[in-house]
């Protein structure tokens, strides 16, 4: 016990340095997954160490915590629910046991990650100044990346098939729009405050940040842009009449950008994407009036006919549930639909596909989900694209029920210390960690690039354990946290 103690204290006064590494780090990893892809490497080193990087926080978390029973508890939750995992996708007959296990621990990464970060605060509350000060370097770094990859004619774009957005050396748009919409309300309600509320660099800090979500192009980007600006231009006007002239300068930029929108990147995408859904179904209505040619011809009547005349179409646009699951089952699952906007959604078309193969399935993986490799056909994986159902799906309702027990916590911690000391708790920076919390949260309704994506899941931990850190009741967090 003694050696264990005296290890802590020889490690602990370089722990804010730790987590100043670690926030670094993230971009740096990512930057480094972005080459290895793109030169066709294996992306073994760069998962060895998100691994190792899990396993140091985890260990380390759990040494610096007061309230170890909490860690056990967790624990053999984590632990309970992997196992009736296993024993779920067992009866069903797995496939890839490994790499399952692998995406169960990606998605337990999250809470693990957010436990262990509160406990480092809980322990040095010199932490959270300096877990600040790494998450504004982290998105320093990434204007940087983006920058050079714009320079150097490398930028891979948002949109890479129609040449739109500002992505940077990334990989995954919808965990980098998580990204981006965490950091900038934090970082930019951090700065505002650092230079005191000055309206000159609460100007040009707002135009640096708001470009950056701008140009990245996607509609969850842009809703960032216009929630962070109005949200804390009004909290500015709410807690300091004095502070107008930096309210106004911010809540000017924020209608400046909105005005654009009509030119923005993210605009011209969605023209593109309406205009393409008019060609799908020009094609749709071809192949529909095809197929029912066909098969008036073989002598087809009445269901037959009426399934039959679906058969081209949905060999195109939904081939994979069709062969998986046969026409007139995929038929009667989309309603006999004809509609472009029915049969051509990618995120309705996989949440089918998992939809059908869980009724296919024992019903403990209704329980406690399904693999991940079960999802395969024709070499397509029909993982869904929205996090929540793709928790529904991969650990069950039993994972689903936890998460969303989880997640109520922190909004019940807000809400409570808003209601208890709503002058202490209403503050510029906290309303920032709020607005980063409101956005993992649409990120993880709208896509899937949040909840099982280590590199976006550990910025929504940070954000969980910055908000239980700063609605502590037993002590006063707000006075210690300059910096």
């Amino acid at each position: 016990m003694d050696s264990h103690q005296g290890f802590k204290n020889r490690i602990s006064p370089h722990l804010p340095a730790a987590v100043l590494a670690l926030c670094v780090a993230q971009p740096l990893l990512d930057v480094m997954s972005y080459f290895f892809n793109h030169f066709g490497l294996p992306n073994a080193v760069t998962t060895l160490l998100r691994f190792l990087m899990l396993m140091l926080i985890a260990v380390s978390g759990f040494m610096f915590s007061e309230r170890k029973r909490a860690y056990f508890a967790a624990a053999g939750i984590m632990l309970a629910l992997t196992l009736c995992h296993i024993g779920a996708c067992a009866e069903a007959g797995y496939i890839s046991p490994v790499s399952d296990v692998a995406n169960i621990v990606r998605i337990l990464s999250m809470p693990i990650t957010a436990m262990c970060f509160l406990s480092y605060m809980r322990y040095d509350r010199t932490v959270y100044p300096m877990l600040k000060r790494g998450l504004l370097y982290a998105l320093g770094i990434i204007a940087a990346v983006e920058l050079l990859s714009l320079a150097t004619g490398t930028n891979p774009y948002t949109y890479a098939n129609k040449e739109i957005g500002l992505l940077g050396w990334f990989e995954n748009t919808n965990s980098q729009s998580a990204i981006l919409s965490v950091l900038i309300p934090v970082s930019l309600a951090s700065l505002m405050q650092r230079f005191e509320f000055k309206p000159l660099p609460t100007f040009i800090f707002s135009v640096a940040a708001f470009s950056m979500l701008f140009f990245f192009a996607t509609r969850l980007a842009y809703l960032a842009l216009a929630v962070t600006g109005l949200v804390l231009a009004l909290t500015l006007v709410i807690n300091n009449r004095r502070l107008t002239g930096s309210a106004a300068v911010l809540l000017a930029v924020t209608l400046i950008f909105t005005a654009l929108l009509p030119v923005s990147p993210m605009y011209r995408n969605q023209s593109l994407v309406a205009e393409n859904a008019v060609l799908k179904q020009e094609n749709i209505d071809r192949l529909v009036s095809e197929s029912e040619r066909e098969a008036k011809s073989l002598g087809l009547e009445g269901d037959e006919l009426r399934l039959a005349r679906l058969g081209g179409a949905y060999e195109e646009y939904l081939g994979g549930l069709v062969h998986r699951f046969g026409l007139e089952r995929v038929a009667e699952h989309y309603d006999y639909g004809e509609s472009a906007s029915d049969i051509c959604d990618a995120r309705r078309m996989k949440i089918s596909f998992c939809t059908l193969l869980a009724e296919d399935s024992p019903m403990l993986c209704s329980v406690f989900g399904l693999e991940l490799a079960a999802m395969e056909q024709d070499g397509n994986i029909y993982d869904v694209e929205n996090d929540f159902h793709g928790i529904y799906f991969l650990c069950g309702a039993a994972g689903l029920v936890l998460l969303a027990a989880f997640l109520l916590y922190f909004i019940y911690r807000i809400v409570r210390a808003l209601i208890s000391d709503p002058k202490r708790y209403f503050t510029l920076e906290n309303v920032g960690w709020g607005i980063a919390l409101v956005m993992c949260l649409a990120h993880s309704y709208a896509t899937s690039g949040v909840l099982r994506r280590p590199n976006a899941s550990v910025y929504f931990a940070i954000v969980l354990a910055c908000v239980a850190f700063l609605t502590e009741r037993d002590e006063k967090p707000q006075e210690a946290l300059k910096g």
